[in-house]
């Protein structure tokens, strides 16, 4: 669905109310209707008068539809989620807006979808059947979530399952419970700090929270979720489900969860690599030199069925 905005001035303008009064007629038939075409001293069409007429009506109404028709197309079109734009889930919940309002065109000509959450409680974000990359122009990341300031995006579950990509990087992050089973990767490479800093959080009441959307069997060049500034956005779960991403990987940091999950149903389902071999790791979870950044677990109740080959996603 599509929905249009009129802008005018930045003003709102509202139309006075205009009210017919009643009028009463009587009429008598039978009447009798004598209609003439006009006539023109000097121009005589003769029997042609009535054709001439309806052909002049029927231009008439041509140009006047298409006046209407080009006046339509130049309105602007505005966004609706999921269509690749941005969008604000802080300015939407803080309208009071019960889900995910209008959004804004990219700034540059590109299929993102950019979801700004910075302060907003929000119910969940999903992605299924999504395809994600772009030749051109190529960017750092096919799909990016971060915090650029200093607030933290706070989840209860991330969920990353059949997921393709060429790379995925974990960094920065504070996970209570972290698991990595049934996958397939050109090289993985795990390094959870065991640490008690980590919390188990639990979402609570969706009362008041912000409902965005899940999203299904669209193809975009990217998708980034950002939180700006230094409030605390809050999320029941993020998940990427049967998500295939080409050219770039995935690159995931800032993240405070109380339950990690990377898995496959099968380990052809979940696959990760760049085709660099088994000793340069495709898929990081955190890093002892820095080049991932510290991620902070508290358990890792399961790491299985891991196979490290030689593989290539493009």
């Amino acid at each position: 669905m599509k929905k249009w905005k009129l802008i005018i001035k930045e003003r709102q303008i509202h139309f006075p109310t205009l009210s017919i009064p009643l009028i009463k007629f009587k009429i008598t038939l039978p009447i009798s209707f004598n209609l003439k075409s006009p006539t023109i001293t000097g121009l005589n069409l003769g029997k042609r008068s009535k054709s001439v007429v309806a052909s002049a009506l029927i231009v008439s109404s041509l140009v006047v539809g298409g006046a209407i028709y080009f006046s339509i197309e130049g309105l602007d079109q505005v966004p609706v989620y999921p269509e690749p734009a941005v969008y604000d889930a802080g300015a939407s919940q803080a309208r009071d807006l019960k889900t995910i309002g209008e959004g804004q065109r990219n700034s540059q000509p590109t299929q993102t979808l950019f979801l700004e959450v910075g302060g907003a409680r929000i119910q969940d974000i999903i992605f299924t059947d999504v395809n994600v990359g772009a030749d051109s122009p190529s960017f750092t990341d096919a799909i990016s979530i971060s915090s650029t300031g200093s607030g933290s995006i706070v989840c209860e579950k991330l969920e990353i399952i059949d997921v393709e990509s060429p790379t995925f990087k974990l960094g920065t992050s504070t996970i209570y419970s972290l698991s990595v089973g049934t996958t397939t990767a050109d090289g993985v490479s795990i390094n959870g700090t065991l640490s008690n800093d980590p919390v188990d959080y639990r979402f609570g009441s969706t009362r008041g929270a912000l409902n965005i959307p899940a999203v299904s069997g669209v193809d975009v060049d990217r998708i980034i979720i950002q939180n700006s500034g230094t409030a605390t956005t809050t999320i029941g779960t993020i998940r990427f489900e049967r998500v295939s991403a080409f050219n770039t990987g995935i690159n995931l940091a800032n993240l405070t969860c109380s339950s990690v999950v990377i898995k496959g149903t099968d380990t052809d389902r979940s696959i990760f690599g760049d085709g660099t071999g088994i000793d340069n790791a495709s898929f990081r979870i955190g890093s002892t030199d820095g080049s991932v950044g510290t991620v902070k677990v508290s358990s890792i109740p399961s790491i299985n069925n891991i196979v490290e080959r030689n593989v290539s996603v493009k």
